[in-house]
C-alpha cells in the first residue's frame, strides 16, 4: 500500500512538473532573426539562406503556402499567433516574404519542431 501511495505522488508530482514546464507563460521571449520562406522552398531546395530571385517564393505564397522562417543555420521556425485560441497572422507576415526578417516573440519546442509567436516582425540587413 505504501508502495503505491508513493508511486501516486510521484506520478503527480511529475504530471504537475510537466505542466508546469508547458505553460505558455513560461516560454522565453527571444528573436529569430532569418529569410520568410514558403515552406515548400524551405524543404525542396538547396540555396535556401539566400534571396530568391525567380519567383517561386511569390507563386507558392500567392498558392497559399505557409510562410516559415528559415534561419542561416537552416532551422526552420514556424510563426503563430500569440492569441488563444490561434488567429492567422498570415496578413501580417506577407509583406516580409522573401527578405531577411527579425521576429521578436515566445519561442516553443516539442518533438523537434520550432514556433515563435508574432509579437513583432521587423526587416534587418543580413
Amino acid at each position: 500500500m505504501k508502495k503505491a501511495f508513493r508511486g501516486m505522488i510521484l506520478l503527480l508530482a511529475s504530471a504537475g512538473l510537466l505542466f508546469a514546464i508547458e505553460k505558455p507563460d513560461d516560454a522565453p521571449t527571444a528573436n529569430v532573426v532569418g529569410y520568410l520562406r514558403d515552406s515548400g522552398c524551405v524543404h525542396r531546395f538547396h540555396e535556401v539562406v539566400k534571396p530568391l530571385p525567380n519567383g517561386c517564393l511569390e507563386a507558392c505564397v500567392k498558392a497559399g503556402s505557409p510562410l516559415v522562417i528559415l534561419t542561416k543555420n537552416e532551422e526552420v521556425v514556424h510563426v503563430v499567433s500569440s492569441e488563444m485560441p490561434d488567429v492567422d497572422v498570415r496578413s501580417k507576415l506577407l509583406p516580409f516574404a522573401g527578405k531577411f526578417v527579425k521576429v521578436t516573440g515566445k519561442v516553443y519546442e516539442r518533438g523537434g519542431s520550432k514556433a515563435i509567436t508574432l509579437e513583432h516582425i521587423e526587416e534587418v540587413k543580413e
